[in-house]
């Protein structure tokens, strides 16, 4: 019996002090947390690497700008200061009030009055005398031309008419002539017998009074019997008509005439 109770008076002895030992751990640790405020915890944790690199940059801007403007202002007060002691030191200049009625006064005795020169104005009649005669010249070769002109149409009209005329005159002689072969032409018998037909073409040259000088078969009708009478009947009919007087050459005219040989049912 006196063990049993030693022994249960040590196990809630050791437990005691367990607890108690657990209790004071747990009021060390809430006092440690509630005596440190924020600012413990803040500087306990690390604060982010990119907001620390941003306010780094920043200072750092703000520092060289800083300084910077600081030396210019410097640098140009020093150079404002250099400046002024040379400016300080230039000796005054001084000024003469009657300088500008001492030049006026100069320049009035060295300007000499020059006279001017009346300006001869150019003779307008030489001019006109002048396009006059251009005017003149330049109608003078307008009006030769066109008379000219009316010279040469009126020749060419004379001319025109003559040959016309000439034209006219030698139709009506050749009519003339051809009506007299076709008088005197005579159909050669042998001919007619074989039903021959052709048209034989003679050129025979006629003086001024109307007798054939010259003459000569040109184109042969095929029929031998119908050539020779187309030869022979220029010597039975002649003197032919008198030619014109415009038609003649040397005294004679040339002719070429077919002489129209057909049988008539």
């Amino acid at each position: 019996m006196g063990t049993m109770t030693l022994g249960y008076y040590q196990t809630t002895k050791m437990s005691g002090a367990v607890i108690i030992a657990i209790a004071l751990h747990l009021l060390v640790i809430w006092f440690f947390i509630h005596s440190n405020d924020d600012q413990a915890w803040d500087e306990l944790t690390p604060p982010p690497s990119v907001v620390m690199e941003l306010s780094i940059e920043a200072e750092a801007k703000q520092l060289t700008e800083v300084n910077i403007g600081q030396v210019q202002e410097v640098s140009v007060a020093s150079k404002a200061q250099e400046a002024t002691p040379d400016e300080l030191d230039l000796p005054p200049i001084p000024v003469n009030e009657n300088a500008e009625l001492q030049v006026t006064k100069a320049e009035k005795r060295k300007a000499p009055t020059v006279p001017k020169k009346e300006k001869k104005e150019p003779k307008k009649k030489p001019v006109e005398n002048v396009e006059s005669d251009n005017s003149k010249a330049s109608n003078a070769p307008v009006t030769s031309d066109a008379a000219a002109l009316k010279k040469t149409d009126k020749i060419a009209a004379d001319f025109n008419s003559q040959s016309q005329a000439t034209l006219d005159a030698e139709k009506q002689w050749q009519a003339l002539v051809l009506g007299k072969l076709n008088t005197f032409k005579r159909y050669p018998e042998d001919a007619r017998r074989r039903n021959r037909t052709g048209i034989p073409v003679v050129t025979f040259e006629v003086d001024a009074q109307g007798y054939i000088i010259h003459s000569s078969l040109t184109k042969s009708s095929g029929t031998r019997s119908l050539d020779r009478e187309a030869e022979r009947v220029l010597s039975r009919a002649q003197p032919l008509p008198t030619p014109p007087t415009e038609m003649l050459k040397n005294g004679k005219v040339t002719v070429k005439m077919p002489i129209d040989f057909a049988l008539e049912n």
